[in-house]
């Protein structure tokens, strides 16, 4: 296959995805620059299922969050650029290439908005030295989840 069989065109939903994921970042990062001094010195690094601190340590430990979530999303908007590396499930053919590849794009966006959403999010948290909400782990396994449980189903259907 050369070159131009392996892309898939933007819509508006990558489009949207990749805004939100910056803005959802850039927000998290200003908000830290923003606040810097008013940050306490030791906040939680740590959280567990229930959303309550279980660790401490250095506010720097914010950031660090933050560019956890930068580099994830880096690596799945370069692994979104890859088609031809991604193990579909399915045999790919000539008929079902473009809704194969498309499929599994929107579960590869899908997941990167909701890394940046929890890796911007929870620094933000960190520096309030607040706990997570008790819906948050729960609806993290449901916007994880619940995309590849999508996906599969789509492209079982589409074998």
């Amino acid at each position: 296959m050369n070159d131009n069989q392996w892309k898939i065109p933007k819509t508006w939903y990558d489009r949207l995805v990749d805004w939100l994921s910056i803005g959802f970042l850039a927000a998290s990062g200003f908000y830290l620059w923003a606040n810097w001094q008013a940050i306490p010195q030791e906040i939680p690094t740590h959280y567990g299922f229930s959303g309550q601190p279980d660790a401490w340590g250095s506010k720097s430990s914010c950031v660090v969050l933050l560019v956890i979530g930068v580099v994830m999303c880096l690596l799945m908007w370069g692994i979104e650029q890859l088609p031809m590396i991604w193990n579909t499930g399915v045999t790919v053919t000539e008929e079902n290439r473009v809704r194969v590849y498309r499929i599994l794009k929107n579960l590869l966006i899908t997941i990167r908005l909701v890394i940046a959403a929890i890796f911007a999010w929870m620094p933000v948290c960190a520096a309030r030295s607040q706990p997570l909400s008790g819906w948050f782990m729960p609806l993290v396994m449901l916007l994880v989840f619940g995309p590849i449980v999508v996906c599969l189903v789509q492209l079982y259907r589409k074998k």
